[in-house]
């Protein structure tokens, strides 16, 4: 699978810090949380959070790298739709998964970790919360439906599902759907629009404490980041990573990914079921002998 994945360009490169998650000790490394939706400027800001020393940065593109964050986080968010459904003990249990997930990071940004900051902040309630934000709900919407989206489609899932390490980070963005028609859209049968945006920012200020929180724009750079996190002004540009047609282009090549396994496995079963079924003599003949 690692040499498919390279084939179509999908082998992304593993942060040098990432091994932290399995040797760093039990303590909560975490020091700042961004609670914005993707598509608010995320890889930007994970970017400008690592460069000012809050590294490494957690971020949705660690999922495609190790599977078992997709695993952990999907199974936290549906235990926040199903709250009737799920004991203490479970929800316990699968947020324990998840912190073990983040060991070893400083900061957490994008999706899944914006679907989690009020529990993470319950945690360790000195964790500073920065909202990235877009300059109206229709651009992040725009924005998102044209790239992230794509991974909500049931049919996407259904494409990619013979690979594991897509199908279980389409089971994340599955989790955050149901997250989002349930909680922030009320289960009202409304669809997935710029209501979406409107109401989780909403939240964010409601349940995040006005010190703790900075809701930003990345087009403004380092200044009202830096006195936030109470970090020098780096002598560097700000990170501006606008990666809508990067993600298109890996949105595409996992579809293709997914296309090109389900051949290899149709083809397989159908070779399969033809020497099963073929007498031999026609089995002769297909073989030219």
């Amino acid at each position: 699978m690692q040499r498919i994945r390279k084939a179509f360009g999908l082998d992304f490169p593993q942060h040098k810090s990432a091994q932290l998650q399995e040797n760093h000790d039990a303590g909560d490394t975490l020091q700042v949380i961004g609670a914005g939706l993707p598509r608010t400027g995320t890889s930007s800001l994970k970017a400008a959070l690592e460069i000012l020393g809050f590294d490494p940065c957690h971020h949705m593109a660690e999922c495609f790298n190790y599977p078992p964050h997709s695993h952990a986080f999907s199974a936290l968010i549906r235990a926040k739709t199903n709250p009737k459904t799920t004991t203490p003990q479970t929800y316990s249990h699968r947020l324990a998964a998840v912190q073990r997930c983040l060991r070893g990071y400083r900061a957490a940004v994008d999706a899944p970790t914006c679907e989690i900051y009020p529990d993470l902040l319950t945690l360790n309630p000195s964790l500073k919360i920065i909202l990235s934000v877009r300059d109206s709900d229709s651009a992040w919407w725009k924005s998102f439906s044209e790239t992230v989206a794509q991974q909500f489609a049931l049919s996407y899932g259904i494409l990619v599902y013979p690979i594991p390490f897509l199908r279980a980070q389409h089971g994340v963005a599955a989790a955050i759907k149901k997250h989002w028609t349930t909680t922030l859209l009320m289960g009202g049968g409304q669809e997935i629009g710029p209501a979406v945006y409107t109401a989780h920012n909403a939240r964010v200020r409601e349940t995040v404490p006005a010190g703790q929180l900075l809701e930003f724009n990345v087009k403004e750079g380092w200044p009202r980041l830096c006195a936030f996190l109470e970090v020098p002004v780096p002598e560097v540009p700000f990170p501006n990573l606008n990666d809508a047609k990067a993600l298109k282009r890996v949105m595409q090549r996992t579809r293709m990914m997914g296309a090109a396994v389900w051949m290899i496995y149709l083809t397989l079963v159908g070779l399969s079921a033809f020497l099963l079924i073929a007498p031999p003599s026609g089995l002769k003949r297909a073989v030219g002998l």
